[in-house]
């Protein structure tokens, strides 16, 4: 899979934050953000799963009720 890359920006003090805390767990700077970041990008995954399947069932739906006018 591709990856994509996110920049934002911060402040001094929150990027010596960051690192300080990335170096306190042994980890880079990118590794760090990405661990904190998991579980908002787990919870998204999962909205949209929901949404998907909601979709479907409705298309599924539809499909039904277009099937028994036809008839």
């Amino acid at each position: 899979m591709k990856t994509k890359v996110i920049a934002f920006r911060v402040t001094q003090d929150e990027y010596d934050a960051l690192v300080y805390n990335a170096t306190s767990c042994a980890m880079k700077l990118g590794e760090f953000v990405l661990c904190s970041m998991r579980p908002a990008v787990i919870e998204g995954q999962a909205l949209i799963a929901k949404d998907r399947k909601k979709v479907e069932a409705k298309a599924k739906r539809d499909a039904k009720k277009a099937a028994n006018v036809a008839q």
